[in-house]
């Protein structure tokens, strides 16, 4: 580019053409004007870039809130599904104790019913044992008694000793 050297206004070129002043004070004017709007384009760059990076930071931001809330319920949600599976657990190994539990209470029903049913029955020939021994026993304390008397009646006789040996291989 070329620079070409604006002649210098003359007094005769300022006073002669009142028209090419005003032009170039307009132009003056429209320079001052434009370079008001350059500073001011610049001044809007500079804000945008501003505002840009605190658009940038904010979304930034925004961007570690989700991951860190995403993180978060991916951990309770982690948690959640392992307190299930110990609950499910839980509650399988309850469920297999209920029915251990459950099929000795049966077996212990069934043994008491065999029970119940078995001790009349065990009581009928308890009692009849008893009673049977019962008569044994009297038998033998009728004997007992009759022996003892007839030892008492020998004894005062003189044979007595003799009686009291037949007696005794009689009872033998």
């Amino acid at each position: 580019m070329s620079i070409k050297p604006t002649p210098e206004p003359s007094a005769e070129n300022h006073n002669s053409e009142p028209g090419k002043d005003l032009a170039s004070e307009t132009i003056a004017a429209i320079e001052q004007q434009q370079l008001k709007l350059k500073l001011e384009v610049e001044k809007l760059y500079r804000d945008v870039e501003r505002q840009r990076g605190w658009f940038q930071t904010l979304v930034s931001g925004l961007v570690m809130a989700i991951m860190i809330a995403i993180g978060i319920s991916s951990w309770f949600a982690y948690r959640l599904v392992v307190q299930e599976q110990i609950t499910q657990r839980e509650a399988t190994e309850t469920a297999a104790i209920q029915a251990e539990i459950l099929e000795q209470v049966e077996r212990l029903e069934q043994k008491l019913q065999k029970l119940n049913q078995q001790t009349p029955e065990e009581l009928a020939e308890i009692k009849d044992a008893t009673e049977s021994t019962q008569r044994e026993l009297q038998q033998l304390l009728n004997r007992l008694n009759q022996i003892e008397a007839k030892q008492r009646d020998f004894g005062k006789s003189p044979s007595s000793a003799a009686n009291t040996q037949e007696t005794k291989e009689n009872s033998d």
